[in-house]
């Protein structure tokens, strides 16, 4: 018997726990937003190149700190030898090279300085770091991106569960109605027929119920993905629908803003400036480039690594030169018209970039008046089919109509729920776009 209850106490704790883990996860946009933005793999991969972009930005100014090195050698010269050419006076040979063998040990350190490079160091500098910046603003115009991806999937939700929503409640409507059908046919004010139509219709809708249903399971696995929550995680949406704002500044407003908050157009700002430093860079190499050194050297005639006093040659150094590439006059043409090209082609692009965004501003502004304008349309809509669904729905009780004007205004009712709905959502998202299209959604 104890087997038998400790085995339902384990059933038990492991149906608590399944519930545990399927209780859905409330989540609301901003903490989407947040998560997303924490978790996506393409934030990441732009905050890695902005990384990469800052790295090579200290790369040029480590360039330009002092250079210095050391070097310490050990070697043993062995002579050749004897060897004697021709004969003096005396007997001894004019030119000889004893036999036997030496050691010595050599060391010496340097310290070096471009002084004057021609501007090469601070253009290359300049033009580093403005690449750099114009890489956060990238990593920056991502997240903006991120954040109406994210919006946009969640909206897409809400739509569908309140569509799924109004669905169940007209199959339960349906329901109700069916079973009136069923008496009014008794009483032979309906024909059979006309109760098949109402079942036919509800048939229709549970098909458009599993449809949104698969539909939703499909968003909500992918919306987990974007967000970078686990595949199997159970979350629940805000289903709050409203407008964010119904009444906009002028349209030359948000033009003005855009083209001064977009990181695009900072970012293609920044890439001109670049261009101009490195046409500066390469005009450097026509300049004379002046440096400094400071040297020490260290010449030991023996083995020990620590000689004796005064059995080693020391000497220290200062030294300046000035160099100058002749070349440079008559072999810079090619690489000054190519930097000259990219400070165009930055130039246009920028340009190019600034017409586009106005572009799409101008259109975000009319498609969100336009959203709000179809929204008082769509609700009169629902409205009047409220009533016609209401009046029919009277005389086909009364056997006044069929069947199939009765189910003609409940699919114009379904439909304008439905409209009410979609337009909602889509005024959210055309408000969203237009936020974007500024720059002012993150």
């Amino acid at each position: 018997m104890k087997k038998y209850l400790v085995g339902f106490a384990l059933w038990g704790i492991n149906i608590v726990g399944a519930a545990a883990q399927t209780t859905p996860t409330n989540l609301p946009l901003d903490q989407a937003i947040q998560l997303a933005l924490k978790n996506n793999k393409g934030v990441k991969l732009a905050d890695s190149r902005t990384q990469a972009a800052e790295a090579r930005a200290q790369e040029v100014k480590d360039r330009g700190l002092p250079q210095a090195n050391a070097s310490l050698a050990y070697s043993r010269y062995s002579l050749t030898g004897p060897f004697a050419f021709g004969e003096g006076t005396d007997g001894k040979p004019l030119f000889g090279i004893p036999a036997g063998a030496f050691n010595a040990t050599m060391g010496g350190a340097t310290v070096s300085k471009e002084v004057f490079g021609g501007f090469a160091e601070k253009s290359a500098r300049l033009s580093a770091d403005l690449l750099a910046r114009a890489s956060q603003l990238d990593a920056r115009r991502n997240r903006q991106e991120l954040v109406y991806t994210v919006t946009d999937a969640y909206y897409n939700i809400v739509k569908l569960i309140r569509s799924t929503s109004v669905i169940d409640q007209n199959i339960r409507q349906f329901d109700e109605r069916e079973r009136e059908a069923r008496n009014l046919e008794k009483e032979g004010i309906v024909t059979a027929n006309e109760v098949l139509k109402i079942q036919l219709q509800k048939n229709n809708l549970q098909l458009s119920r599993l449809q949104a249903d698969k539909a939703r399971q499909t968003a909500l696995y992918n919306f987990n993905l974007l967000i970078g929550l686990p595949e199997n995680q159970v979350v629940a949406v805000d289903t709050t629908l409203s407008n964010p704002a119904t009444t906009l500044e002028p349209l030359e407003s948000f033009l003005n803003q855009s083209v001064r908050v977009r990181p695009e157009v900072q970012a293609n700002s920044l890439r001109v400036q670049a261009a101009d430093a490195q046409l500066k860079n390469v005009k450097s190499s026509k300049y004379p480039h002046l440096g400094v050194s400071l040297g020490y050297n260290y010449i030991n005639p023996t083995a020990n690594v620590i000689p004796e006093a005064s059995s080693f040659i020391s000497a220290w150094n200062v030294g300046a030169g000035l160099t100058y590439n002749i070349g440079s006059l008559y072999n810079l043409k090619g690489r000054l018209n190519t930097a000259k090209t990219a400070i165009d082609q930055a130039n246009l692009q920028s340009q190019q970039q600034t017409d586009q965004i106005r572009s799409e501003v101008v259109t975000s502004y009319n498609n969100y008046q336009l959203a709000l304008e179809q929204q008082n349309v769509i609700r009169t809509a629902l409205t009047q089919a409220q009533e016609n669904y209401r009046l029919t729905e009277s005389r086909f009780r009364n056997g006044l109509v069929g069947a199939t004007d009765f189910l003609e205004a409940n699919s114009f009712l379904i439909q304008a729920q439905l409209n009410v709905i979609n337009a909602t959502v889509d005024a959210q998202l055309a408000y969203q776009r237009l936020l974007r299209a500024t720059g002012t959604n993150l």
